[in-house]
């Protein structure tokens, strides 16, 4: 049966409305119970995200039932090859993140933009376990079940592939709400989809997610690479290898069949 534009968009839109009703009520919940200052921040952002990934779960069990009778099962296996998707997955996403945090702390960005900066504020405000297990574990899963493996493959088979890589790396800007969130969360997002395509893993997606948001708060909590993010020759050239490693480990994705 063909389906309209309209049904296509539905598909890829109500997960996504369901996955923020949840975070939401919940966000509103723990705030009764916690106050919505700044130091339980972070353990209300980890709890959220954890309550929505039964619902995520549900639609990419289905959506993986239907893509196994049409394309077979094919299990993960912990081989040479799972392990160099990984590597190749970590150093990616963790240099490009690198990169590109450093090149919009070199322009204006950061600070005329007074939504991030209280986000940020708000992020690094309570202690840093929360951070860890929430930014560096809990929301990496919870994001990449929805937005890779729900949303872009939803949108490769309805519209194809590079509509879905941009597709889903934009809405995953979009969903970080203030511009220099969007320009990071895209350029990583649409990493992690082009990951997925070509390792097929969705694994793999998750584990560049929780080395950029790792390396984001270590960098953040210790100062290490804080010289990086000033337009110094010291600096530029950092970015310039940063920059070049990812687009180097895309490069070798890229060549994959």
């Amino acid at each position: 049966m063909k389906t309209t534009g309209g049904f296509k968009l539905w598909q890829i839109i109500y997960p996504i409305g369901i996955y923020y009703v949840v975070s939401s009520l919940m966000y509103f919940v723990l705030g009764l119970f916690l106050g919505d200052g700044q130091q339980t921040y972070m353990l209300r952002q980890l709890i959220c995200s954890a309550a929505t990934i039964p619902a995520t779960m549900s639609f990419y069990k289905q959506d993986k039932i239907a893509e196994q009778v049409v394309y077979g099962t094919e299990k993960e296996k912990l081989d040479t090859k799972w392990l160099t998707d990984a590597a190749l997955a970590v150093v990616g996403a963790a240099t490009l993140g690198i990169a590109v945090n450093n090149i919009i702390a070199m322009t204006p960005l950061v600070q005329m933009s007074e939504g991030f900066q209280e986000a940020n504020q708000s992020f690094f405000a309570g202690t840093v376990v929360f951070e860890l297990l929430g930014s560096c574990l809990v929301i990496p899963i919870a994001e990449e079940l929805l937005f890779r493996g729900v949303v872009y493959k939803r949108l490769k088979l309805y519209f194809g592939v590079t509509p879905a890589l941009i597709g889903s790396a934009l809405i995953f800007g979009i969903m970080h709400v203030n511009l220099v969130q969007f320009l990071y969360a895209a350029v990583i997002g649409l990493f992690l989809a082009f990951v997925l395509e070509k390792t097929g893993k969705l694994s793999m997606a998750v584990f560049g997610h929780i080395a950029a948001n790792l390396a984001a708060v270590l960098r953040t909590e210790t100062g290490w690479l804080d010289f990086s993010f000033y337009p110094t020759v010291k600096g530029i050239l950092f970015t310039v290898v940063m920059a070049a490693a990812g687009i180097g480990v895309v490069s070798l994705f890229y060549r994959r069949k």
